[in-house]
């Protein structure tokens, strides 16, 4: 029987069996998540009450994109793959995809915030959406502070989001997303979807 020090303290684990190893790796990666929820949720807090991200690093004597990296660490975002055939036309006439009338446009907002099914353990820590076409990143939009839409059968959300982030903002906003406007990111065949951690 191996010791393995945990966030309660010492525990046996018998380490000597893959499921005992294994068991103790998840129990590891849910204390690590809680830390990071814990630790984004205390930035976020110290942000708000200091004014805003410049003034929280000025308290914590760090740099203002590490204070933005801090409250999103125990974020992710959402990455919608499309392609030349993914459009399509709803009963009501709103299409899905790429729309062709331009990123501002509301058309593309529509297409772009409706509708997805989003577990109850990403709901809470949803921070933007990247928008892949063809292989490309052609857009991200931020998941705004606001009240969330739902179908009629509660399933499939309508998310709040904002207008397309520029190459400035996102790299202000979100200086680990692993993206960058324009950059190459290949669609795996069969995946339309998939969360990356912050």
């Amino acid at each position: 029987m191996t010791k393995i020090q945990t966030l309660d303290g010492l525990v046996d684990e018998p380490l000597s069996t893959i499921e005992g190893l294994v068991a103790a790796l998840r129990r590891n990666e849910e204390q690590q998540q809680g830390l990071r929820n814990l630790h984004a949720e205390f930035t976020r807090q110290i942000v708000r009450k200091a004014g805003g991200v410049q003034q929280a690093a000025e308290i914590l004597g760090i740099d203002p994109k590490t204070v933005r990296a801090h409250e999103r660490a125990a974020g992710v975002v959402m990455v919608v793959y499309r392609g030349r055939n993914t459009e399509k036309v709803d009963a009501d006439g709103r299409v899905y995809g790429e729309t062709g009338q331009g990123e501002e446009s509301d058309g593309q907002l529509e297409a772009d915030r409706k509708w997805f099914k989003i577990s109850p353990g990403h709901q809470g820590r949803l921070l933007a959406v990247v928008y892949v076409f063809d292989g490309t990143v052609v857009r991200v939009r931020e998941v705004e502070d606001r009240r969330w839409e739902w179908d009629d059968n509660g399933e499939k959300a309508a998310l709040p989001l904002g207008a397309p982030l520029t190459a400035e903002e996102l790299a202000e906003r979100f200086p680990t997303l692993p993206f960058t406007l324009g950059g190459a990111h290949p669609m795996v065949r069969g995946k339309i979807r998939e969360y990356v951690a912050l």
